[in-house]
């Protein structure tokens, strides 16, 4: 049985996949540069985000990453209140609440937006603890996911739930095992050493109800 769930947010919890591919692409038009659909953001999406950037044409020489930054995270916070929870979250946390787990969020969002954008989609309630990162330079959530697991028992069985390689690489990094939601920010691709679900309501089956 498990007795912790860590999530990733973007694109996990919160459905923020086709708002991010639309201020992707405001930015790219603003440039001149060539716009993007969802196939391709999910096919280069990936962590450090400056990586990403990068491979869609962004230019670091001409202006700063942090610039960028900076500019995509003010239209980020503009169209946040139009941006939806994954279809049928709200049902899964409570489920697992019910079922006695405690649940975690482990993000490489900054973690006073992290704190404000979870408690406006009204499930702080569900969460013992929220982590995200000290800025939003958006490198990685391995190491905030360590400092978490030092706070957990030896024994605690943990599910990280998430949309990227990248959660699974944080899932190692922890001893979780780990499901990876096909529906979120980047292309999935197969691995033996993870399960991937197309929709939330799978996820009772891998709690399995309190199951031993």
């Amino acid at each position: 049985m498990y007795s912790l769930v860590v999530w990733d947010w973007n694109g996990t919890l919160l459905n923020d996949v086709d708002e991010n591919i639309s201020i992707v692409n405001e930015l790219l038009k603003k440039r001149s540069l060539p716009v993007i659909g969802k196939e391709t953001y999910k096919r280069f999406f990936r962590m450090p985000i400056k990586s990403f950037y990068m491979d869609i044409g962004f230019d670091f020489s001409e202006e700063s990453f942090e610039s960028i930054a900076k500019e995509y995270n003010h239209l980020y916070k503009q169209r946040f209140s139009s941006m939806l929870l994954t279809n049928e979250i709200e049902g899964i946390l409570e489920y697992i609440d019910g079922c006695n787990i405690d649940q975690y969020i482990v993000s490489a969002s900054e973690q006073k937006s992290l704190d404000v954008q979870v408690s406006e989609k009204n499930i702080s309630r569900y969460f013992k603890k929220i982590v995200g990162n000290d800025d939003f330079s958006v490198v990685s959530k391995i190491e905030k996911a360590k400092e978490l697991r030092t706070e957990f028992g030896k024994e605690d069985k943990i599910l990280f739930i998430g949309d990227m390689f990248h959660d699974y690489e944080a899932a190692q990094a922890i001893g979780a095992d780990c499901v990876i939601y096909r529906n979120g920010h980047q292309e999935t691709k197969e691995n033996a050493d993870y399960r991937i679900i197309d929709s939330m309501a799978e996820l009772k089956e891998v709690v399995k109800r309190c199951s031993a």
